[in-house]
């Protein structure tokens, strides 16, 4: 199965960073990233492969380099 996501930040504060995901057909999804416990989550509550692989995308970014990037791609 292949993934593809376009990741855009849409807010940041200093205990938080929410971002926006694109698939592949245009549907829109939102994350947060907690900068406080170091987590993500599915603001819809659905963790489904693609969620999972924008999470540790994104998780993977911010532990690597200390700040919350403003776009990403996901692909496989």
């Amino acid at each position: 199965m292949a993934l593809y996501a376009r990741i855009e930040k849409i807010q940041e504060d200093d205990e938080q960073v929410r971002y926006r995901y694109t698939d592949i057909s245009g549907n829109e999804r939102t994350m947060l990233l907690s900068k406080v416990t170091e987590t993500a989550s599915a603001e819809d509550g659905v963790e489904d492969m693609l969620y999972r692989a924008v999470a540790r995308k994104v998780a993977v970014a911010w532990a690597r380099d200390g700040v919350a990037p403003e776009k990403l791609l996901v692909q496989s």
